[in-house]
């Protein structure tokens, strides 16, 4: 099992003779109470990355003589090869004020979690305002794709700052009232950077998956309300793929090629949330139950079983996303990506994984029969895009229009990451 591109960028990438390398992978739901409101329960989730596409976020840092430098990279697919180019550079900001004001702009993901360490940690400003360095960042993780593409960059920027800056389980230069840096707390920051920092909803889900890597059982039980750490219980974070021998899950994701905002999203979910809404309310504690019930499928290695908590999964949600003014429930793509391959009679299951609205689903299948089954949901799909009578025969209360869209998906077989955010 090659992975070409995952090899070409840390080929690239080292060439550049850096001082450290960072991958940071994507994530997966598998029972999802949504980001941001997860904080009266627990959920199942798994870091991943992909066979073909790692799925993930690269960072390098190295020092540089003068003028520190931001520079990001895009990977772009050629006839027969791909290639690693860059697509922005500029001097990288250095004091507060500065970075501060970049929290608007394009690369506002990379200058919130500075922000983020600065505020944190007294000692990172004073050696990262005198230091030259250049920062290069790269995602393979399709932009906005219910992926968790937004936090597997900030992770990688804030575990990639702490470890060239040594600062990582530093415990001798810590001030009064201020944490060591490790994963869990990376997590913390990284929920933070996005909710109060970029003013974007999020919860502790992805920014937990992400950092720790693996299977996951999760509990957020006392962060509903987004405090500061050490003002309510870090989330407790039991990993369960090694325990219950689960090498890998036989799950294929879609990203349908609709992008959505995840903030919005969950935003709105969250206010209806806290303001009590009997149906939302009831809703959560149903995927609740589903959540630990769904741990005992997993255990079992009884991926049939598992499939139905995931449609149990995608009728609640539906409902939800209703209750919440979304005429589609969790969306037109999701919806029709699930419906055409839950069809298949070695499918188990599809769901929505992230916010809604567009994004990815994933496909639960018999392990014996991923790669036709992937061929399967690829030439279904491409039937609904070409032939218009067959999409109004199954999806008559649809827009045509969203098959237009829907050229732009793209599928992924996955691997379970097995550590988290890592230096390479």
């Amino acid at each position: 099992m090659v992975i070409e591109l995952l090899k070409l960028i840390k080929d690239f990438f080292f060439s550049l003779e850096p001082d450290i390398v960072i991958q940071a992978p994507a994530r997966i739901n598998l029972i999802n109470p949504l980001d941001a409101v997860e904080g009266d329960y627990w959920m199942p989730s798994v870091a991943i990355n992909g066979l073909n596409n790692p799925l993930s976020a690269f960072l390098y840092i190295k020092k540089v003589e003068k003028g520190s430098q931001l520079k990001v990279f895009t990977v772009k697919k050629l006839k027969y090869r791909y290639s690693l180019e860059v697509i922005y550079e500029e001097y990288l900001s250095k004091n507060k004020s500065d970075v501060r004001n970049k929290l608007k702009g394009q690369n506002k993901l990379i200058y919130a979690s500075i922000y983020r360490f600065i505020k944190m940690n007294s000692y990172f400003e004073e050696i990262y305002l005198n230091s030259n360095i250049e920062i290069g960042i790269l995602t393979t993780i399709p932009k906005q794709s219910g992926l968790g593409g937004s936090a597997a960059i900030i992770i990688a920027v804030l575990f990639g700052l702490a470890k060239y800056f040594n600062l990582y389980n530093n415990f001798e230069k810590l001030k009064e009232n201020e944490f060591p840096i490790n994963k869990d707390i990376i997590a913390e920051m990284a929920t933070k950077t996005e909710d109060e920092d970029l003013k974007i909803t999020s919860g502790y889900g992805d920014r937990y998956v992400i950092s720790r890597g693996g299977l996951s059982f999760c509990s957020y039980y006392g962060k509903l309300y987004h405090k500061d750490i050490a003002k309510e219980p870090l989330a407790i974070y039991d990993r369960i793929d090694d325990e219950y021998e689960v090498d890998n899950l036989p799950i294929i994701i879609c990203y349908s090629g609709v992008s959505h905002n995840s903030g919005d999203i969950h935003g709105k979910l969250r206010k209806i949330y806290l303001q009590k809404n009997k149906l939302i309310l009831n809703s959560y504690k149903e995927l609740a139950e589903l959540s630990w019930q769904s741990r005992f499928a997993i255990m079992r290695h009884d991926w049939r079983l598992l499939g139905k908590y995931f449609k149990e999964n995608t009728r609640i949600m539906n409902q939800v996303m209703k209750e919440a003014g979304y005429e589609y429930g969790i969306g037109v793509v999701n919806n029709i990506l699930i419906k055409i391959i839950e069809e298949h009679p070695d499918v188990y299951a599809a769901k929505l994984t992230g916010a809604g609205g567009g994004g990815s689903v994933f496909a639960l299948v018999n392990p014996n029969k991923i790669k036709p089954i992937l061929s399967y949901w690829r030439n279904k799909l491409n039937e609904i895009i070409t032939n218009k009578e067959l999409f109004y025969s199954e999806f008559p209360s649809f827009p045509i229009e969203i098959t237009k869209a829907l050229e732009k998906t793209q599928f992924f077989q996955i691997l379970i990451d097995r550590d988290g955010v890592k230096k390479l």
